[in-house]
């Protein structure tokens, strides 16, 4: 059996699930869809109760918010199956016919495989979802071959496909707080205990797009994550896995000097740069420079 498992939190997902249930019905093998609220709104879990009357559709939900890591381990303890497909709530499936097939095709017990997202073509109308969709469009966009010559760093937990026995060994880390990096924990526990991570072409749309203010307050939570996902790689003794161009000018602008004077710069210009984010043309070398202020005065 293969249970498709799905973590909600404000999001309407009864679009997702339609199409996974019609997926179900046609599988080649038993499917379950396990979807788990983690303390959404009551009208956000009104509107997504309904998909309990779907086919395969089981439908549960948490008192209390508990966190990414926390939501996506309880739903594995929930799984009947022996194979696991973790989705996000935000993900639209563009090639019914294909996803899973792919994902049956590919698999064995000892690998891991991710498939990907992709981002609407179009930049949005709506102009606060705008540097979302840039920094995804141009950041995130990467073809399978482009993602293995980093398959830790490039994970993301939004589309990937496991045999259970991996999910008993690993699991979420649950020191990974808030929003950001503890997928690329994830998936560097899996290297270290020699499980294959394998980067496929098989994508589904990331619908979530965020306004800026509550994309840039995710993004801050990401950057405080990137420190504790050192310290606990350190801990754990596991090699860094994030390897970019922000951490390589963070290295160089802390030394005391340039991090007096830069830091001096980003207080005098934040409020600029973030007026800039917000406008119908958002840079992304502003939005880097933000970042790495960010990091530097954290």
């Amino acid at each position: 059996m293969i249970s498709i498992l799905i973590p909600v939190y404000n999001e309407d997902i009864r679009i997702l699930a339609k199409q996974l249930s019609d997926i179900s019905v046609t599988s080649p093998e038993p499917v379950e869809i396990i979807i788990l609220d983690d303390g959404s709104t009551d009208n956000f879990r009104s509107l997504n109760k309904e998909c309990a009357t779907l086919k395969h559709v089981n439908y549960f939900e948490e008192e209390r918010n508990i966190g990414r890591a926390s939501i996506r381990n309880k739903l594995a303890t929930l799984a009947k199956g022996d194979w696991l497909w973790f989705l996000d709530c935000d993900s639209k499936i563009q090639n019914n016919n294909e996803i899973l097939v792919k994902y049956l095709q590919l698999s064995n017990k000892n690998t891991i495989l991710s498939g990907g997202r992709v981002y609407q073509e179009n930049e949005p109308a709506d102009i606060k979802k705008r540097l979302h969709w840039k920094w995804g469009f141009n950041r995130e966009l990467l073809d399978p071959i482009e993602r293995m010559k980093n398959p830790v760093g490039h994970f993301l937990s939004n589309n990937f496909f496991l045999h259970k026995s991996i999910f008993e060994k690993i699991k979420f880390d649950n020191q990974i707080i808030g929003y950001g990096y503890e997928d690329t924990l994830f998936a560097a526990e899996a290297v270290k205990q020699n499980i294959s991570i394998i980067h496929i072409n098989n994508p589904v749309l990331h619908d979530g797009l965020e306004p800026v203010d509550r994309f840039l307050k995710k993004i801050e939570e990401s950057l405080d994550n990137l420190f504790r996902l050192k310290m606990i790689c350190e801990e754990k003794k596991i090699k860094f896995p994030v390897r970019s161009k922000l951490i390589l000018a963070y290295k160089i602008l802390k030394l005391p000097i340039i991090f007096h004077l830069f830091g001096k710069w980003f207080l005098r210009n934040e409020a600029l740069w973030k007026m800039q984010l917000r406008g119908p043309s958002p840079s992304l070398f502003i939005f880097d420079a933000w970042r790495l202020a960010y990091l530097l005065n954290s």
